[in-house]
């Protein structure tokens, strides 16, 4: 999903973080809005790295289990 807040979905436009109302021009509105898209961008690679981390992690220690129990 960073992928697309990256090159500014229009499709989630909805889930941008903007005022109402407090757009003076167009270019004040498109600067917002870019704004929005990187921030949501950023959060959404470190979600995706943080799953990323889990999934290691819960490999990791799932070979750690198998491995013990095989000596057994």
């Amino acid at each position: 999903m960073g992928m697309f807040y990256q090159n500014g979905a229009v499709a989630l436009l909805e889930g941008l973080p903007m005022e109402e109302g407090g757009h003076h021009s167009i270019t004040d509105f498109i600067a917002q809005v870019e704004d929005g898209y990187t921030q949501k961008a950023h959060n959404c690679w470190i979600a995706a790295l943080l799953y990323v981390i889990t999934l290691v992690v819960s490999g990791h220690q799932f070979w750690m289990n198998n491995h013990a129990s095989v000596r057994m």
